[in-house]
Formats: structure tokens, C-alpha cells, sequence
């Protein structure tokens, strides 16, 4: 491993970096073959952490099912004049750009289900890829530990709910924020490239803000806390002018979301945005979820592990980096700098924000992963002592190897849960409307609520109106007056169904209601316009009495 150092007279910061230096430049064969060896198993350890998406049939992962269904629903509406009558369809540029962009391409080639399972692969890969990069950019670290890191992390809650389209947001703000953490360090030597540099970053930074408008925001606050926490500051904050190009942008979106804007013949529908806290007790729960999927326990022990290797190891290199004037020491300390002030202020920012937003989850559980990203990218292997760097270079792949391991092992149980869906999505007709009632969403297997969008799969295949679609600027698509969703009760909440007041709904603008419980409960109680059509494990279809008959290749005639 070789770590380069900027020439700088302050001996104490640079001294252990540039000894390291000279032992790696000695690299015996035997080190070397070591090292050949570790980037091979990073190859082969993700490889298994791909394969968790792509060789079961039922996706654990909680959102996934329901992107399947509304990339599906974009792709064939301009042809689908039963899905033109309820909604509209109204693209622009903005925070899901990137993710929806990706989904269509991927649709015309693998279908929508494949689309998803591409998407969810694409944060697995660019996340090891973006901390391989931002090690080796800033400070020459060439060793696959922090790749091991990347696909470890890669496995965690978020990914179980599915936010694939935020966690590759995530990827590409590191690979952004290490442009900019270069662009400030080239602004305080003054290097004869920081021009080039600056224009590096202002062309990526609008791709940063439409790949994910919330790790846009974080980036937003990184570049910021990096301008003031070392260096040149005076100068640093004059290159904020690299980022006008992306803040025109997200204004111009803002602009255009304003209010209760939608579309023309939509019907506005503007959820109430009440923000939800949570406990400490919860709050500090949260701290796990990186590496958090299943109910085994295990990835609950690696979740502490990790944490106590990032303090441990923080503590050490934030004592390196101490002392030392802002632009006399060597830049991988100023990256270091930088890089823990902007943890820091994301670990505050953690603790004041809610845990929801309205429609919008997991808000401040975002942000854990971010700051541990930026604490573990922040380490100076220079001052670890040996027992440390054996640790990271030795612990990062049992680490990635076991979570990509129970990730496999997990999904293979899972099918046993999930076992009925497709027979009993299967028996929804062309042009139906169904009620999503998932009762019970939950997996004895996972943490999280997998079963709660699987309605959509049957949307990935044929025309449908299901309750639960997102009307907002990600989706792209908002409801027309005859659209029966905005007719459900406040009380309505697909994810959390807290318990089924038959009388809020208006029964007559459904056809079919399809229900989810553990597979050992008996069959749910339901008004009696509603007949049982099919029955498979926790999967419960029902049908109107005064709806056609299901018909899987005709069409389902509605209610009068």
C-alpha cells in the first residue's frame, strides 16, 4: 500500500505516511501475491452479493416490487388508454431523474422486473467502486479493503426497504464529494489545475442532485463543512461558485414543485408533511442499520464491530491531525480534516432531524450510513498501529464475505414465505382495481416490511389501478378525479396498516382486494360484497360480487 504525501515542512503530520511509503515501494512477492489475492476474492465475494438479486424469484426488498410496477406503468402508458383515464403521466428533470432514466432503459431490454433487479445491483457495485476511488484520490491508498468495506455496507435496512435509487445517490455524492475535497486542497497549493479541477466539479455536481435530491442535500452540507473546517478558507469559499450550475437547477425544480402544482387533469393531492421523532432509545437503534437485513442477530454484532473500528480508529487519526497550520500540512491531513468535521456534522444534523417526513421515511436512519462512510474514509492508515491495520485489512473481508453470505442464505429462506403470490396475482385480471390491504407485511426472515407493494408486481405485467401508487415528482405520475385512490380514508397507510375500518372505504371503487397475513392465520374477516377468489399461503384475493369474473388474459369489466 502506498500513501502519497503532498511535501510539507511539518515533519510530525508526514512523517509516519512517508515511512510507509518507503516499506510499501519494498512490497516483497509474497505481499504482492497476498494483495492479488484479496483483489480476486473482492471480485468473487461480489459477485455473491449480485447474485442475491437475481437468482430467487421473491424479492425481499421492500420498494422493489413497487418500482417494478410503475416503471412498467410508464413504459406501456402512451398504449394504455385504461391507465391514461386515471392517471397522469408528467415527466421532468429533477431528483429521481437518474433512477427513472436508468428503469426505462433497462425496461426495453430485461423487462420491468429485471429493471428492478438491475437497479438494486448498480448501488451494490458503485458503492465499493466510489470508496475505492475516494481512497486511492485522496490519499494513494491502492490496497481492496475499503472495496470490501463498500460491498459490506452495501447490505443494510435501506437496502431491504429498497431505496436503491438513494443508496446510488449516496455513491455517486462520494464520488462527488472527493472531487471537491481534491478541488480544495488544489485551491490551497494553488496548483496549476484547480481550474480544471473547479469545472470537473460544477459539470458533475448537477448528476449528484439528479441521481438523489436528499444526497444532494447532504453533499450540499459536506462541501460546505469542508470549506471552513482546514485549509485556505477565504479561498475555499470563493469555489462555491463550482456548485451554481446545480443550485440553479434544484431552484428551477423547486420552482416547479411549488405548492400544490400538478399537472394539467390531475387532481392535487398535497399529504400532509407532519414530521414523526423518535425516541432516543429508537434514534440510537438506528446506529445498527447499516449492515442491519435479517432477524439473525449477526448482522446486528458486525453493525457494533464496525462502529467500534471506526471510533477506535477516528480517535487515532483524529489525534494525528490535531495540530499543524490549515495549508502547512500534507493534504491527506487536510482530507482527514475535512472529512470528520463533515461526519460530525452529519451526526448532529442526525440527532435533530425527524424520522419521518409525511410520505417520506427513514429520513434521519439515512444519514447513519453517511456518517460512517465519511469516519471510516477519514482514517489514516499512517498512524494505526499493526494490530489495527491487520484488522482492516483482515476484517474487511471475513466482514463483506459473511454479510454477502447471509444476504444469500436469507433470500433462500424467504421463498418459503412468499410461496402463492404469483398464483394469486396471477388471477387479477387486464383493467381491475385492487385494494392493497397487507395486514401482516412483515417476514419472519427479514427485518423491514417485504410484502407490502407486491400488488405492483401484478402492475409490472398487465393494466391495473392498485390503492398504494406515489403520487409525486419520483413517480412522475399524479392522479386523475376518477381515480379511486384519492378516495381512501386518511387512515389508510399501505406500510402500516394499524387496522381496517370497513365503513371509510368506498368498496364499490374496487374489484378485487388482495390481502397479506401469516401464512398460518385464518382467513380475514371482510364485508360480504367481497367473495373469496384464491387462497395460497398468507395470500388472500378477493373478489366483488359484482365484478367479472377474474380472467388473467381478458379484461375485468369494473362496477357499475
Amino acid at each position: 500500500m502506498t500513501t502519497h504525501v503532498t511535501p510539507q515542512p511539518s515533519d510530525s503530520l508526514e512523517a509516519p505516511a512517508a515511512a510507509q511509503a518507503t516499506v510499501a515501494g519494498g512490497a516483497t512477492p509474497a505481499l504482492r501475491s497476498r494483495t492479488r489475492a484479496a483483489w480476486i476474492g473482492l471480485v468473487g465475494v461480489g459477485l455473491v452479493a449480485v447474485l442475491v438479486f437475481w437468482v430467487f424469484e421473491a424479492l425481499p426488498f421492500q420498494d422493489l416490487p413497487a418500482h417494478a410496477g410503475l416503471i412498467a406503468l410508464r413504459h406501456r402508458f402512451s398504449q394504455s388508454a385504461f391507465e391514461q383515464h386515471f392517471f397522469v403521466l408528467a415527466p421532468h428533470i429533477g431528483p429521481y431523474s437518474l433512477f427513472r432514466f436508468l428503469g426505462e432503459g433497462f425496461v426495453r431490454v430485461i423487462g420491468p422486473v429485471g429493471a428492478v433487479r438491475a437497479l438494486a445491483t448498480l448501488p451494490v457495485i458503485a458503492t465499493p467502486l466510489a470508496l475505492l476511488f475516494a481512497r486511492r484520490r485522496l490519499y494513494d491508498d491502492r490496497s481492496p479493503s475499503y472495496g470490501f468495506i463498500g460491498l459490506a455496507l452495501s447490505f443494510g435496512l435501506m437496502t431491504l426497504l429498497g431505496f436503491a435509487s438513494y443508496l446510488l445517490g449516496v455513491s455517486v455524492m462520494l464520488v462527488g464529494l472527493t472531487l471537491w475535497l481534491e478541488l480544495m486542497v488544489a485551491t490551497d497549493d494553488e496548483a496549476p489545475d484547480r481550474t480544471r479541477r473547479e469545472l470537473i466539479v460544477a459539470a458533475f455536481a448537477p448528476l449528484m442532485f439528479v441521481a438523489h435530491g436528499h444526497a444532494f442535500v447532504l453533499f450540499l452540507l459536506c462541501a460546505g463543512v469542508s470549506t471552513i473546517a482546514t485549509g485556505n478558507r477565504f479561498a475555499r469559499i470563493l469555489r462555491i461558485r463550482a456548485l451554481v450550475p446545480a443550485l440553479a437547477l434544484a431552484g428551477w425544480v423547486a420552482w416547479l414543485e411549488r405548492g400544490a402544482t400538478t399537472p394539467p387533469g390531475s387532481l392535487p393531492v398535497v399529504p400532509p408533511l407532519v414530521p414523526l421523532f423518535q425516541t432516543p432509545a429508537e434514534k440510537l437503534g438506528l446506529l445498527v442499520t447499516p449492515t442491519l437485513m435479517t432477524r439473525t442477530g449477526i448482522d446486528f454484532i458486525i453493525a457494533v464491530v464496525v462502529w467500534f473500528f471506526a471510533v477506535a480508529c477516528t480517535v487515532l487519526t483524529v489525534r494525528s491531525i490535531r495540530s499543524g497550520d490549515g495549508v502547512k500540512v500534507a493534504a491527506e491531513v487536510r482530507h482527514s480534516r475535512a472529512l470528520y468535521a463533515s461526519a460530525l456534522a452529519l451526526g448532529l444534523v442526525f440527532l435533530a432531524l425527524p424520522h419521518a417526513i409525511g410520505w417520506f421515511g427513514f429520513v434521519d436512519g439515512r444519514l447513519v450510513p453517511m456518517v460512517l462512510y465519511l469516519a471510516l474514509l477519514g482514517i489514516r492508515r499512517s498512524v494505526l498501529p499493526p494490530s489495527f491495520l491487520r484488522a482492516l485489512d483482515t476484517g474487511a473481508p471475513v466482514v463483506a464475505a459473511t454479510i454477502a453470505v447471509l444476504a444469500m442464505v436469507a433470500s433462500y429462506r424467504f421463498q418459503a414465505e412468499a410461496a402463492g403470490y404469483q398464483q394469486v396475482l396471477g388471477r387479477l385480471p387486464v383493467n381491475a382495481r385492487v385494494l392493497n390491504l397487507p395486514v401482516d407485511p412483515n417476514s419472519d426472515v427479514f427485518t423491514a416490511h417485504p410484502f407490502v407493494h407486491y400488488d405492483k408486481l401484478a402492475l409490472a405485467d398487465r393494466p391495473l389501478v392498485v390503492s398504494d401508487i406515489w403520487f409525486h415528482q419520483g413517480s412522475a405520475l399524479y392522479p386523475t378525479p376518477d381515480n379511486p385512490a384519492v378516495r381512501l380514508p386518511a387512515s389508510y397507510s399501505e406500510s402500516d396498516l394499524k387496522g381496517i375500518d370497513w365503513p371509510a372505504y368506498q368498496l364499490s371503487d374496487w374489484d378485487f382486494v388482495l390481502m397479506r397475513t401469516k401464512p398460518s392465520a385464518p382467513q380475514p374477516t371482510i364485508p360480504s360484497a367481497f367473495v373469496l377468489e384464491e387462497h395460497r399461503g398468507g395470500w388472500w384475493l378477493f373478489r366483488h360480487t359484482a365484478a367479472a369474473h377474474s380472467n388473467p388474459a381478458g379484461d375485468a369489466h369494473g362496477l357499475p
